[in-house]
């Protein structure tokens, strides 16, 4: 058997908060893992979430804001480096000199910038020569990003990607030897914003190990929230704004005024949007705020039905804990019920009502579309199987 070469890795990233997960830092420590040597290269922030403080709090972290200390810290196998941030000149646009001289420190024969037109990939594409690293770009956008309505600020949205990040993001795929993809609108946003069409599609990959079903978490899950077995419980989760449309699912629940169908939604996001869904909400509908990583694995266990309005790495961890599923039928969502793991709906409460009927009396149905979505996770949105396809165009 051929012995695998152990590579010295460097990601580029603007914000890194393993708190809250995400690709870069499971692939960070899934990398290491495996034997790598591993560095991430940030800034000394964490990404602009609204109501972060409140996040923060709702999974008990030790900080208050969004700073983080500079310097060096070992974490799980792999080194952060956090840079000094000198302007965040838009929402999630950050410059952190230092970006250089750290390279050439760490001499790393891959870099993994994450998002094109980021300040860190520009840079990463300006030394690379100098250093003579493989350098692996990714693109996590889409045209379906933002809540594509014709409102002025989506106008500026428009605009902005256009004549600003655009420009950026041409000139790292000028030097960048590969470029990921998330998903098949992220290859399509390629074409569009930056007139690129050799991008890998790897979909984000989830930790299959923390989001797999457990029943004693079930049991013990149902008994905190009051929900006996033969009461229903409907989950949604993710970053709260006006673009998961999530008052349709709402309306549908509430209107139905049934004791044994119980939703709960969990996240936080823009206050105005949650203050909205709270009002529309019924007796049978709690909003149980932002949940650590282990705690929403459980809640997904503890469900009978996950609903959702817009993708979401949410969604596919929900998968992992075999939840069949209600999605609206929306094209940045195709991908994730392929394993017939749950039904499409359209934007409609009753279209959302009909759905939750018809699976929840199909008790084998439910299990049988909650086992195919698991053995589908296994296959295709491990993060082991995310790593093990970075690492082929790493080498």
């Amino acid at each position: 058997m051929k012995e695998r070469r152990i590579l010295k890795i460097a990601h580029v990233v603007s914000y890194f908060q393993p708190e809250f997960g995400y690709e870069e830092y499971f692939s960070a420590r899934e990398q290491a893992a495996m034997g790598h040597d591993v560095h991430v290269i940030t800034s000394d922030r964490i990404f602009p979430f609204k109501n972060v403080e409140k996040m923060l709090s709702d999974i008990g972290s030790p900080f208050k804001d969004r700073m983080r200390p500079l310097g060096e810290e070992r974490t799980e196998g792999f080194t952060v480096h956090r840079l000094k941030t000198k302007m965040e000149p838009l929402y999630d646009h950050i410059i952190y000199p230092g970006i250089d001289e750290k390279l050439k420190e760490i001499g790393p024969d891959v870099v993994h910038a994450h998002n094109l037109w980021t300040y860190g990939a520009y840079r990463s594409s300006k030394i690379k020569d100098e250093i003579g690293y493989r350098l692996i770009a990714d693109e996590h956008g889409y045209s379906t990003t933002y809540d594509q309505s014709r409102t002025f600020r989506n106008f500026l949205l428009d605009k902005e990607y256009r004549l600003f990040r655009a420009p950026i993001a041409r000139r790292t795929l000028k030097k960048a030897d590969e470029v990921v993809a998330i998903c098949e609108e992220t290859v399509e946003f390629l074409k569009k914003y930056y007139r690129y069409d050799r991008s890998h599609l790897i979909p984000l990959g989830i930790d299959h190990r923390k989001f797999s079903f457990r029943k004693d978490a079930r049991k013990r899950v149902r008994e905190e929230l009051g929900i006996d077995n033969d009461q229903f419980l409907l989950i949604t989760a993710g970053r709260l704004d006006s673009a998961k449309k999530l008052e349709h699912f709402i309306d549908g629940i509430s209107s139905m005024k049934r004791d044994d169908i119980h939703l709960v939604v969990v996240g936080r996001g823009d206050d105005n949007y949650l203050s909205m869904l709270k009002k529309k909400a019924g007796k049978n509908v709690q909003f149980l705020g932002f949940k650590r990583s282990e705690e929403l694995a459980d809640l997904y266990c503890a469900a009978d039905l996950g609903l959702w309005g817009k993708a979401s790495i949410t969604i596919r961890e929900a998968i992992g804990c075999q939840l069949p599923l209600v999605l609206f039928k929306e094209p940045n969502m195709k991908d994730l019920l392929k394993w017939e793991n749950g039904i499409y709906v359209k934007q409609d409460p009753k279209a959302v009502q009909q759905a939750v009927r018809q699976l929840l009396s199909d008790e084998k149905k439910r299990k049988e579309m909650g086992e195919r979505g698991r053995k589908g996770v296994e296959k295709e949105l491990s993060v082991e199987v995310e790593s093990e396809k970075l690492l082929k165009l790493y080498s």
